[in-house]
């Protein structure tokens, strides 16, 4: 009788558990980036591409410039430090995960910045 007990609750952590992860692995993908720069100094397009790598997320911008960071998921945000490819230059961006991966919005910023920018990313 206890085992009957126990298999709803089961299966809705094991429910919870696969949702999550079917989250977390919508991400994956090409999306279409636009953005603004921190202190208003103009705007960008361009893609990214997110894709996973066990725990962590390998994110590759390509928007005039191209920047390759390392993201992690914690609360439907994707937390991500990056650098340019000559590694001279590194900043963050948070993204809020929006519609299940399909649009994530974000705020951005150097290293040693005073300002934001911002970018949406799109799911092609």
């Amino acid at each position: 009788m206890k085992n009957r007990a126990l298999f709803p609750a089961l299966l809705l952590v094991l429910l919870c558990a696969f949702e999550a992860a079917a989250s977390e692995a919508s991400l994956e993908g090409v999306y279409n980036a636009a953005g603004s720069n921190p202190g208003g100094r103009g705007s960008y397009e361009g893609s990214v591409t997110i894709t996973r790598t066990g725990e962590t997320y390998k994110i590759v911008w390509n928007v005039g410039s191209v920047f390759i960071g390392t993201g992690i998921v914690v609360d439907e945000v994707l937390s991500v430090a990056y650098t340019d490819e000559n590694k001279k230059w590194f900043g963050f961006v948070a993204y809020r995960i929006l519609n299940e991966g399909r649009r994530l919005e974000g705020l951005w910023g150097p290293h040693g910045g005073k300002a934001l920018g911002s970018e949406t990313l799109t799911k092609r």
